[in-house]
C-alpha cells in the first residue's frame, strides 16, 4: 500500500471512499466491516461525527472511515482516533486506556494537512514515524485512515476498544462515553476486566473570580474507566473557606470539567483550590492545585 494524499479534488464522499478502499485492498473488497453511529446534532457547528466504519481486508489493512453531518475543512485539525489494543482501561494512556492515535492536522496547523500518528506515552501521547503500509484521505463529508494490523501487534482475529473525537473547545466524540468495541469475529465477548487499580490523573486551571458572582474552576480528569467524583476545597491562604463534592458521574478525557463557587460577598485577594478525583473503584488521584483571583 502506498500512502494517498488528501482528497481535495474528489467531487463525491462515494468517490473519495473508493479511492481509498482501492489503496487498501487491492483487487476485491474488505473482508470485514462493522458501523458504528454516532446522533447528529450533539456536535456543535462544526465537524458533528455521525458515524464510523472500520473495515478490513484479507491483507491485514485497517480501514477507519469517520463521517460528518456537515463538510470537511481541510484548514482545520479534524478528527482523532484513539485505539485500545489490549481493551484495557487501566493501561496505556489517560483517554480510555488507549496506546495508539492516529490525528488528522489542517493546513493551518502544518505546512500541508497530513496525518499524524502518536503512540501512548504515560498518561499522554507521543508523536512517532508513521510505518509503511499507512495511509490516510479525504472526502467533503468524511476523513479516512488506514493502518496494517501488524503494526498494531494485532492477532489475526483480535479486537480491540476505539474512540473518535474532534479537535474543537467543545468536541463531539464517538461515543459519546467511553469507547466501541470492535470484534472482527462476531458475537466474540470483549475480554473480562480485572480490579481497577489505577486512580485517575487530574489537571487544574488557573481562574478569575468576582466577588458576589459564580467563580468558573477548571480542570481535567483523566480515567480510564470514564467515572470519577471530585472533591475541590477552596483555600484563602492556610485556611479552607469551602469544600464541594461532586457526585460520580462520566468523565471525558477530550474535555475540561467545570465547577462554580460562588464568591463570598466582600472577598478580594489570592485565593487557591485544589482538586482531587476519586474513582468509582476508589482510587484517588494526587492533589492538582491552581489559582483563584478574586476582584
Amino acid at each position: 500500500m502506498r500512502h494517498l494524499r488528501h482528497l481535495r479534488t474528489v467531487a463525491s464522499s462515494a468517490l473519495a471512499c473508493a479511492l481509498v478502499a482501492f489503496c487498501l485492498t487491492g483487487i476485491g473488497g474488505a473482508a470485514t466491516s462493522t458501523t458504528f453511529s454516532d446522533p447528529v446534532g450533539d456536535g456543535g457547528t462544526w465537524l458533528d461525527i455521525t458515524g464510523v466504519d472500520v473495515s478490513e481486508d484479507d491483507d491485514g489493512g485497517i480501514m477507519f472511515q469517520v463521517h460528518f453531518a456537515g463538510r470537511v475543512n481541510w484548514d482545520e485539525d479534524g478528527p482523532r482516533i484513539a485505539l485500545d489494543l489490549d481493551r484495557n482501561p487501566d493501561t496505556g494512556s489517560g483517554y480510555y486506556g488507549t496506546e495508539v492515535e492516529v490525528a488528522f492536522e489542517g493546513e493551518g496547523h502544518a505546512r500541508e494537512g497530513s496525518a499524524v500518528l502518536y503512540r501512548a506515552n504515560g498518561w499522554d501521547f507521543r508523536r512517532v514515524t508513521p510505518p509503511e503500509g499507512w495511509g490516510w484521505g479525504l472526502g467533503p463529508h468524511e476523513v479516512d485512515f488506514f493502518l496494517q494490523r501488524s503494526y498494531l501487534g494485532l492477532a489475526p482475529n483480535a479486537g480491540f476498544n476505539l474512540v473518535v473525537a474532534t479537535t474543537a473547545r467543545n468536541p463531539d466524540t464517538a461515543p459519546n462515553v467511553g469507547t466501541f468495541d470492535y470484534e472482527p469475529v462476531p458475537g466474540a465477548p470483549p475480554p473480562q476486566l480485572g480490579q481497577d487499580r489505577r486512580p485517575p490523573r487530574v489537571f487544574a486551571y488557573d481562574s478569575r473570580g468576582t466577588a458576589g458572582r459564580p467563580a468558573k474552576l477548571d480542570y481535567w480528569v483523566l480515567e480510564g474507566r470514564g467515572k470519577a467524583r471530585q472533591m475541590i476545597r477552596i483555600f484563602k491562604g492556610h485556611r479552607r473557606v469551602a469544600t464541594i463534592s461532586t457526585p460520580l458521574r462520566n468523565v471525558s478525557p477530550f474535555r475540561v470539567v467545570r465547577t462554580q463557587w460562588r464568591v463570598p460577598r466582600g472577598a478580594h485577594g489570592h485565593f487557591g483550590f485544589s482538586v482531587r478525583s476519586i474513582d468509582a473503584a476508589g482510587n484517588k488521584s494526587r492533589l492538582a492545585w491552581a489559582s483563584l483571583d478574586v476582584r
